[in-house]
């Protein structure tokens, strides 16, 4: 039974904390990693990381997609690139047309129809084209202000209304953030790099409002965001930067949904700050469901580590994907997410026929390669001397065993056989291919050519 095969696209602090998850992971394997900075290229994981590879075999590190992207490659890509579903979609395009599933850590793609509905129907079309699953999560987006809110819906006869707050602390993550967030600036020049849209902020709103109101079947009227500065009274000395009193030590960015009758449906608030607790603010996850005879509290202190949350999920909803039906997925379409601590080999069911689990006794094909390729006899053209000769047997199975395992069967006549356990149909399957959209197109071309232009 061989392993889940796993590419990370994207080796910085999330992509290499993603890494480290799966190698403490019995049954998944990485096969492959991608990252275009030259300080990275070539170098070998297990270098990176600074871990025994106990027995594995090295990972180099490439700025080619096409070198390790593949089916016959990896089962799944771990995208950690972006944050946005438009300059995530070319990977994300890459990666299903060589019909591999995806898992990516871009925000927006927690929810990609609040903000890229034409992208989402497109990467919808592409993955059921190639019979491939795509997957938006995290920590927030993908659970604290979304999914686990509507988990908590799920013990209530009635709700009027939500409001939830993550509350947490921007000290531990580097530069690019805190800049990202408006860290150590003067309020007015916040002011006027938020006014041009030059503050990223938190990335998320829309696509949390997104999966807690396609949950509970809520329609929004109108939605509001705010973004704020937190203005600091006392020095802050973070790891980049010296906050004196007066600048700004985070943001507060808070958003609003509402109802057709104008009613507020949803109340989400989440500021990020360098050490909050300098000024008395508790970090910690909060939850208010508002079910109309009573509230529904839940809290989470301290916050809910945000890069670690985040490395989680992904990893986490790895054989959920593999497992799901084609198509573009959230988190509404899987099962819940969960850690697991067996071999994750055993997560993977029939649907993933790659992987598909047969039992004694039961009736399957095996296959046995009656002559390599290089042996076939002169007269064959070219393209089949380069293919071997292959023989598949029919018969009952001795053992349990996974597809691709090397099993023995019994055939009708007593015969016992060896041979590569496969899934091809031990009955006669005779169709005429599968639907192809663009002759239908071709046809009412045909007939307009042929008889309404004669």
């Amino acid at each position: 039974m061989r392993n889940i095969r796993i590419v990370i696209w994207g080796f910085g602090a999330m992509g290499s904390g993603i890494a480290r998850m799966i190698l403490e992971k019995q049954g998944l394997e990485i096969t492959g990693v991608l990252d275009t900075w030259d300080e990275l290229v070539g170098k070998n994981i297990y270098d990176r990381l600074d871990l025994d590879p106990q027995g594995r075999d090295p990972v180099y590190i490439s700025n080619q997609p096409d070198e390790v992207i593949s089916k016959d490659q990896c089962d799944l890509v771990v995208l950690a690139t972006d944050s946005f579903t438009a300059k995530a979609f070319p990977k994300l395009k890459f990666c299903v047309e060589r019909g591999v599933n995806v898992v990516t850590t871009a925000e927006e793609m927690a929810w990609p129809w609040a903000q890229e509905p034409e992208l989402s129907a497109d990467l919808d079309r592409l993955a059921r084209k190639h019979k491939v699953s795509i997957l938006g999560t995290g920590v927030n987006p993908g659970f604290i202000l979304d999914l686990l809110v509507v988990c908590l819906t799920g013990a209530c006869e009635h709700v009027d209304s939500i409001e939830a707050a993550r509350i947490n602390d921007l000290s531990p993550f580097g530069k690019a953030v805190m800049e990202e967030q408006g860290v150590g600036m003067d309020v007015e020049a916040f002011n006027q790099l938020n006014a041009a849209g030059k503050l990223s902020g938190h990335v998320g709103f829309p696509e949390s409002v997104g999966i807690i109101t396609q949950a509970l079947g809520w329609q929004v009227k109108k939605f509001e965001q705010t973004k704020d500065p937190i203005v600091s009274q006392v020095e802050r000395k973070a790891s980049h930067f010296d906050v004196k009193p007066g600048k700004v030590a985070g943001v507060r960015q808070q958003c609003f949904a509402y109802g057709e009758d104008g009613k507020q449906l949803i109340h989400l608030d989440h500021p990020q700050q360098v050490y909050p607790e300098l000024e008395g603010t508790e970090t910690g996850d909060y939850i208010t469901i508002h079910t109309g005879s009573y509230d529904m509290n839940l809290r989470i202190k301290p916050e809910t580590p945000g890069g670690i949350g985040t490395i989680a999920m992904i990893v986490n909803m790895i054989p959920a994907v593999i497992n799901a039906e084609p198509g573009l997925l959230n988190l509404l379409d899987l099962p819940i997410p969960r850690a697991y601590f067996g071999d994750w080999r055993k997560q993977i069911t029939a649907n993933q026929e790659a992987r598909r689990l047969y039992k004694a006794g039961d009736l399957v094909t095996i296959e046995q390669i009656s002559l390599p390729a290089g042996e076939r006899a002169d007269s064959v053209p070219t393209d089949t001397a380069n293919t071997p000769l292959l023989l598949w047997v029919k018969g009952k199975l001795q053992k349990d065993a996974y597809t691709g395992e090397e099993v023995e069967v019994e055939t009708e006549i007593g015969r016992v056989v060896t041979g590569r356990l496969t899934n091809y149909p031990v009955n006669y399957q005779h169709h005429f291919g599968e639907y192809v959209p663009e002759l239908a197109e071709v046809r009412q071309l045909v007939k307009a050519v042929l008889w309404e232009e004669a």
